[in-house]
């Protein structure tokens, strides 16, 4: 009787502490930027990702093949927005992070003539509904 009442308080605890948390794993976004015309990466590219609702930002530095990972995405559904000075931005709809799950993803983007190439910060921007 004494080890059936522990068992249950011991699993009636457990079940508690894991209800302390939120019980959300967040989930990433991992992909590539190439250029669209060149068929190349646009490497060594700083980036700043944000989603507006959950007050989400990170930035980031596509690597020598323009891949990237962007860690700690809340769940749901997304809007992704590349815009980096030098190339017109991209946009991405209907982008559904799932809880733990990666979501992979290539964008590919055109040169704007009309700006001058800046290495510096520019956005990506993830909006989420």
């Amino acid at each position: 009787m004494k080890k059936e009442l522990l068992t249950t308080i011991l699993v009636i605890f457990s079940a508690m502490m894991a209800a302390a948390g939120n019980g959300i794993e967040n989930g990433s976004v991992q992909g590539t930027v190439i250029n669209a015309e060149t068929r190349k990466p646009v490497a060594n590219a700083t980036f700043s990702a944000t989603i507006h609702k959950s007050s989400f930002q990170k930035e980031f530095v596509t690597d020598q093949y323009g891949n990237f990972r962007i860690q700690n995405v809340p769940p749901g559904e997304h809007v992704l927005i590349i815009d980096r000075r030098g190339y017109k931005a991209c946009r991405k709809e209907g982008i559904f992070i799932k809880e733990g799950a990666v979501f992979k993803i290539v964008f590919e983007v055109l040169e704007d003539e009309t700006e001058l190439h800046n290495p510096f910060l520019t956005p990506i921007t993830i909006h989420s509904f």
